[in-house]
């Protein structure tokens, strides 16, 4: 008997043991948790300060991620999350459609801001009316008198889109303007369910159903081919329209077609930089020194900031 109660007793002081052990890690990563969270916030409030100093200059529209009408998490909060803890998931990062219109519009009417900056390098996309929206925005800037300007290594279409509405594009000596048109495709999977013995039974009514074709063919039907050609060739015309209307060029001389553009390439020794300049597609070629001293010229220096004077769009704090 005296055994049993010697077992009951050791195992409830062991697990007394386990408990404790527990509630103290518990504890103790609650309090890390609180530590970084007020250094966070105490880097949140100097990094305002500074922004503050240096606000009268460029509003740097340096999008990071795709653009969303609303994000999964809070504008504030990424922020937060991406000085703690780095900024490796930038390119998942979600933003407001309609917060980037808010601030270019604010900007528009605030003294200290004396244009914008289009750095979209690490722009990863939007819908086409959303980015019509954001240009509708900077126009509107661009009509107040201020400037604005685009830079970056290379750009891709959506990167390009939103630069199209920059009075001045600057492209790097070694980037390209990479135009190559829209494009949609999707898997088939018919040979392998053959081959898995897998059957399906599909009731389908009317020439363009292709939401079922993955598992009835191995390739595009002509009818969705057809289908998906009008609708994409339609967003590529709207997009070739508007922005040969950015850059005062023609929708030809803007996309002149593959061969022209591999003719082109050719007499240019394959230097895309050239062409682009050459094309009008861009205004000037420039290092990023040379870019850094005319944005320099044209908003100041900032001492703190080791750069030209300006505020990221994600520490331009909006007016509620």
């Amino acid at each position: 008997m005296r055994t049993l109660w010697r077992f009951i007793a050791g195992f409830f002081k062991w697990t007394w043991r386990v408990l404790n052990f527990v509630r103290e890690m518990v504890l103790n990563l609650f309090f890390i948790f609180l530590v970084l969270v007020g250094v966070g916030i105490w880097m949140q409030i100097g990094n305002g300060s500074n922004s503050e100093q240096t606000a009268r200059g460029a509003l740097l529209l340096d999008i990071s991620g795709v653009i969303v009408d609303k994000p999964s998490t809070n504008h504030r909060l990424g922020a937060l999350g991406r000085q703690l803890f780095g900024a490796s998931s930038d390119r998942l990062q979600e933003n407001s459609l309609f917060d980037i219109v808010n601030a270019i519009r604010q900007a528009k009417d605030d003294r200290n801001i004396t244009g914008i900056v289009l750095d979209l390098k690490n722009f990863t996309g939007a819908d086409q009316p959303s980015m019509r929206y954001i240009g509708k925005a900077l126009r509107e800037f661009r009509d107040s008198g201020k400037p604005v300007f685009a830079v970056g290594e290379n750009y891709s279409q959506g990167q390009y889109y939103l630069a199209s509405f920059a009075n001045k594009i600057w492209l790097s000596p070694q980037g390209q303007v990479d135009l190559h048109g829209f494009a949609t495709n999707g898997l088939y999977y018919k040979t392998l369910l053959d081959k898995l013995k897998v059957s399906t039974h599909v009731f389908r009514v009317g020439t363009y159903k292709s939401a079922v074709e993955p598992f009835i063919r191995d390739d595009m039907s002509p009818a969705a081919r057809e289908a998906d050609s009008r609708w994409i060739g339609e967003l590529w015309q709207n997009y070739l329209h508007t922005v040969s209307a950015n850059r005062q060029i023609s929708p030809q001389q803007l996309f002149p077609g593959a061969q022209a553009i591999i003719d082109g390439l050719t007499s240019v020794g394959g230097d895309t930089a050239k062409y682009a300049l050459d094309h009008k597609l861009v205004d000037a070629l420039a290092s990023s020194a040379d870019v850094e001293k005319a944005l320099t010229k044209q908003f100041g220096w900032s001492k703190t900031e080791n750069n030209y004077r300006a505020i990221s769009y994600y520490d331009y704090s909006l007016k509620t």
